[in-house]
């Protein structure tokens, strides 16, 4: 599914929605064939991948909009954000329905795969006409197997999403949108979200008990750190050679460059080591065969350093893989080139990597599980405040907008400080785990997501519950779960909500329940989920109800 609301017309900011979700997971992960479990999993991934990377551009497109002349004429911040928080249900319930089908299959499989084909390559009419047959009523109980249902659920929300692209160039014509000052909920930081120095900066070094300089504030302690271990740097590199010592200095140096967790560090410090590793092989054969031919070796340095700033936010070993390349054709330019020299490079890389980990560990370490913890707590009061807000009768709707997209971004950072915790053999953690429970709060992130634009006012009855869940959130943000116990205060509030719903559901066969109702259901599951912490790691989640985060 590609968003398109219409780049032609728009500015940069939403050229980066445009690109975010290109290529196609949707399309994918609705197989035609005999489905390969294996191959599913994977397509799974890359679509929760691809609605990650989605939300993240939203929050570009939040920052951005704060610029003057960022948004189109007669377009306000407010408007804008709720234009993209309706575009982004109509691709989760997508995204939910196209997994649900692909799960239990069905003899409506293949008109959903062409649905999801036609939005992928922005095919509008083709999708209203495929899609116009599974919306039709059908009298009768759906017979299983034959996937009925989600495939009308995947045709609705392509056609809201169609509509909502059709009317792409003209502001939401809501009431409770007004064009006071924007406050945009992220602040960009040199145009782009904020790294995990925002998250960490609030977190104090390990040892603080017994150390009065962990807690010192994060870049003070990063520039100790930096300062020690270059001067180690400096004492070991010249061990090593007395002219190429800068070489250990530098990687010491750029470990800490963007880093704030001692995991980070440690990764980005390996990561040039075998960037490093790998590129003097290719390093070498490359400068014989560019030996003697300068428009070569100019056409390599530029490739190089194309592909290595291309690729670094893909793989910093990649970048620093062409770097080396690239530093291979100027010394065979400069007449120094030798494969004694970049074996040096090699060694000095290594002494300064080591000194940079050693470091991170040792001297005020930042840690990731704390981050990660400190990030989570900031989570759950993102929440709370959010169904806080949703429980009066009349809130106001631009203020959820918000509180939604503030949700977001504390799920991007989130996920971001818990990434070193999802690598596979990671010491002391169950990566399985970790990503078990990421996938659990973007799922809440979505349901929350819904709950904002699902209607308003909130019946009365209702509200009880928002209030409740907005209790339980405040209690996972105040205490941490443990094993196969669920978290103090949790229990009676979940008891709370679900009463609420269950006393207020309708007596009558064929009443509808609030729109509302069902968002709310599933933010108790999964809060329910969330506040036990499991003893062994679940296997998978249901395909349309995601599972997990980390702690």
């Amino acid at each position: 599914v590609v968003p398109d609301l219409s780049v032609r017309v728009y500015p940069p900011p939403l050229a980066v929605w445009n690109v975010a979700y290109m290529p196609c997971g949707g399309v994918n992960v609705l197989p035609s064939a005999e489905p390969d479990p294996r191959r599913h999993a994977r397509l799974r991934r890359r679509l929760h991948a691809r609605q990650l990377r989605l939300s993240e551009a939203a929050l570009m497109i939040e920052g951005w909009s704060a610029e003057p002349g960022a948004l189109p004429v007669g377009w306000s911040g407010p408007a804008l954000r709720r234009r993209l928080l309706e575009a982004h249900l109509a691709i989760d319930a997508l995204a939910a329905a196209a997994e649900t089908l692909a799960e239990d299959g069905g003899e409506l499989l293949p008109a959903a795969a062409r649905i999801a084909g036609h939005l992928g390559r922005r095919e509008y009419g083709a999708v209203e006409y495929v899609a116009r047959p599974l919306l039709e009523p059908r009298t009768g109980t759906a017979a299983p197997g034959t996937g009925r249902w989600p495939a009308h659920h995947l045709a609705a929300a392509a056609v809201e999403y169609v509509t909502l692209a059709g009317t792409a160039t003209a502001p939401p014509p809501y009431d409770d949108i007004t064009d006071e000052a924007y406050d945009p909920v992220v602040t960009l930081a040199q145009g782009n979200l904020p790294g995990s120095a925002a998250v960490a900066s609030d977190v104090a070094a390990r040892g603080s008990h017994w150390n009065p300089l962990s807690r010192l504030t994060l870049t003070t302690r990063q520039a100790i750190q930096v300062a020690v271990a270059g001067s180690l740097a400096i004492l070991a590199g010249r061990e090593l050679s007395q002219a190429r010592y800068y070489w250990a200095v530098l990687a010491a140096f750029i470990a800490f460059a963007g880093t704030a967790t001692r995991s980070e560090t440690s990764i980005k410090a390996v990561n040039r080591v075998v960037g490093t590793l790998v590129g003097l092989g290719a390093g070498i054969g490359l400068a014989h065969l560019t030996a003697g031919h300068t428009a070569w070796v100019l056409v390599v340095i530029v490739t190089s350093m194309s592909l290595g700033f291309y690729l670094v936010n893909v793989s910093y070993a990649c970048m620093i893989f062409f770097v080396t390349i690239m530093v291979s054709q100027l010394y065979s330019v400069l007449h120094e080139f030798s494969a004694g020299l970049l074996l040096l490079r090699l060694e000095e890389t290594a002494l300064g990597a080591a000194i940079g980990i050693a470091v991170a560990y040792f001297i005020l370490p930042t840690s990731t599980r704390d981050t990660v913890e400190s990030a989570r707590r900031a989570y759950f009061r993102a929440l709370a405040d959010l169904l806080d807000r949703a429980a009066p009768t009349r809130p106001d709707g631009t203020g959820l907008d918000a509180l939604a997209r503030s949700l977001d971004h504390r799920l991007q950072q989130l996920t971001l400080v818990a990434r070193p915790l999802t690598r596979p053999m990671t010491w002391g953690v169950n990566s399985r785990l970790v990503r078990h429970r990421l996938t659990l709060y973007a799922a809440t992130t979505r349901q929350a997501r819904a709950l904002v634009r699902s209607g308003f006012p909130v019946p009365p009855e209702l509200a009880d519950t928002c209030t409740a869940l907005s209790r339980t959130a405040t209690a996972l943000a105040e205490s941490t779960p443990r094993p196969d116990h669920p978290v103090p205060g949790v229990t009676q509030a979940l008891t709370t909500a679900g009463t609420t719903l269950l006393t207020h559901r309708p007596h009558c066969p064929g009443t509808p329940l609030p729109p509302i109702t069902q968002p709310l259901v599933h933010l108790r599951q999964l809060l329910t989920e969330l506040a036990m912490l499991p003893s062994a790691p679940a296997t998978t989640a249901p395909a349309n109800q995601p599972t997990t985060s980390p702690r």
